[in-house]
């Protein structure tokens, strides 16, 4: 175990180690459980649209109503991790909201988990795009569509549908 910590916490920080509780170093280790939207608007820019057009305002009032586990299969799907990290400063990618005028406005939204990006269409309503997020979220088993969905809405799973290994 403390070969793993190692891994993670730096030489000089190991006595710092000593005063803090379980929680506070899985908060540093792997970020805050919770996903404040605050922080995530802080490191986002905009392609497609700016920051006070009604899409992008559209876009954060939908992920504001998220619920905690909501907001992580967001991050989940658009990054390819579940928690942003407690100090943001040193992010290689910030999050990138693209609103792409060549996509169906019925489309899902497609991620970029290399990137820490999102392709959204111009959904017309708050409830469209709430609706097309969740079920990109929901239905992703895999980032970057590498995989297939893993179950429905009834939280049924869903098997192999003419998939590569079909014999259909």
């Amino acid at each position: 175990m403390k070969e793993g910590i190692k891994l993670v916490f730096t030489e000089p920080l190991m006595p710092v180690l000593k005063i803090m509780d379980w929680e506070q170093i899985e908060t540093r280790a792997c970020g805050q459980k919770t996903v404040d939207i605050d922080k995530l608007k802080e490191i986002s820019y905009y392609t497609g649209a700016s920051a006070d057009s009604a899409i992008v305002k559209r876009f954060w009032k939908v992920l504001t109503k998220f619920d905690d586990d909501q907001r992580q299969m967001y991050l989940k799907f658009v990054w390819g991790r579940s928690r942003l990290p407690s100090d943001l400063k040193g992010l290689r990618y910030k999050h990138g909201v693209n609103v792409c005028r060549h996509m169906g406005k019925e489309s899902l939204p497609l991620a970029h988990t290399c990137f820490f990006e999102i392709d959204i269409p111009e959904y017309k309503t708050e409830k469209i795009m709430r609706q097309k997020i969740l079920t990109a979220i929901t239905l992703c088993g895999e980032i970057d569509t590498d995989g297939m969905p893993m179950e429905d809405f009834n939280g049924d799973r869903i098997g192999n549908r003419g998939g590569w290994d079909s014999e259909e």
